[in-house]
């Protein structure tokens, strides 16, 4: 009966953990001076999981073009939720891909313990985003394995003239 009434109570403990973390979200962004429509708010405490990415990722969508705003955003969530640093990260790269710099600033300075997550989920999301930047990526990495194939050539030849 113990194990029972020990269950229930860490289930509940973990659900209201979440909906504490999401109302954490949304008065970290009312405290850095975010202007929420009603709509925003309640996505943002409504969000659970990845739908609070997905959140975060609307609001920077609506302010892509103001690189503070969108900083203030990004600080404001990742500090509040850091274990969503990366799917915030994302999506804030995926809705503002002008603003990754700064959203990565942003991100890393917040949580700086996901250093390593924020940056990889920001290469993630701006190679779907910023096709001219990869595609110029692409051909230097092709241009680079060209090499490698190159001196791997000469390998296979140089084995080829032991064996001969």
């Amino acid at each position: 009966m113990r194990k029972i009434f020990t269950a229930l109570s860490l289930s509940v403990a973990l659900a209201s953990g979440q909906a504490m973390a999401d109302q954490a979200t949304l008065t970290a962004l009312q405290d850095a001076g975010i202007a929420l429509t009603a709509e925003q708010s309640a996505a943002v405490l409504a969000a659970e999981g990845d739908a609070l990415a997905e959140a975060i990722g609307a609001l920077v969508a609506s302010v892509a073009g103001d690189a503070a705003a969108v900083e203030a955003i990004v600080t404001a969530a990742v500090a509040a939720a850091p274990a969503q640093a990366a799917a915030i990260t994302s999506a804030a790269v995926t809705a503002a891909p002008a603003q990754a710099a700064t959203i990565v600033s942003a991100a890393t300075a917040a949580a700086p313990a996901y250093a390593a997550s924020i940056t990889s989920a920001a290469t993630a999301a701006s190679g779907d985003t910023g096709g001219d930047t990869g595609s110029s990526g692409t051909g230097s990495a092709q241009t680079g394995s060209g090499v490698p194939s190159g001196s791997g050539g000469g390998g296979s030849s140089s084995t080829g003239s032991p064996s001969a």
